[in-house]
């Protein structure tokens, strides 16, 4: 009598296949979406960094000089007028994105007005305002810092403020610069109960929520 011997050989089934993939596809879905938010946190890192270093410059500065150079005003009288840098359009950008830019010449001719420069290139465009404001602010009184990126690459530009307000003498804000880009208003903390609702000064802080993402 023939006895038929059973292959011992080893191997995959076709449902075990589809269920190893199946997990490495939901694996990929939780792992991408956080490595691109990740990645985005990282290069925004950048906007709080230099929004309040180029803050307390201003600051030093006024103590010292008695005013806040105006990026509008400042840059015109340099002979190349800008309101926010750098420019994306010099380095063949439309707008800011997950590419850095240098921090070209007339940026370092602007900014080293109050004495400060970054490490490197930047993924932020930055702007200063303060005596265009057209309010009750002088180039004495407010400043406004904005960074302007899309450090998550979709297309929508953040923006990250430092705004400082014109104070009566009990200390109270009364007026404040928008940016000079986007004509932005001081960004807000969340309603009660999770905070106060009302505007952050003298902090980096994103313009609306949505900036985070």
């Amino acid at each position: 009598m023939r006895i038929q011997k059973r292959s011992n050989r080893g191997g995959f089934t076709l449902i075990e296949l589809m269920i190893v993939i199946g997990l490495v596809g939901v694996l990929a879905a939780i792992a991408i979406p956080n490595f691109m938010t990740y990645q985005a946190r990282t290069r925004r890192s950048e906007g709080y960094t230099n929004v309040a270093g180029i803050a307390h410059a201003y600051k030093s500065f006024q103590a010292d000089r008695d005013f806040y150079p105006d990026m509008v005003t400042e840059t015109t009288a340099l002979g190349a007028a800008a309101a926010s840098l750098p420019d994306p359009a010099a380095h063949g950008m439309t707008a800011p994105s997950t590419i850095k830019m240098p921090w070209d010449a007339p940026t370092d001719n602007f900014f080293k007005i109050v004495g400060w420069k970054p490490e490197g290139n930047v993924y932020y465009s930055y702007d200063v305002k303060s005596n265009s404001c057209g309010n009750a602010c002088t180039n004495q009184s407010c400043f406004t810092v904005t960074a302007h990126g899309d450090v998550d690459g979709n297309g929508s530009l953040g923006a990250l403020m430092y705004v400082h307000p014109m104070a009566d003498s009990a200390g109270n804000p009364i007026a404040e610069c928008n940016s000079a880009v986007g004509n932005f208003p001081p960004p807000v903390r969340p309603p009660p109960p999770l905070d106060t609702g009302l505007p952050v000064y003298d902090e980096p802080a994103v313009r609306l929520a949505s900036d985070l993402y």
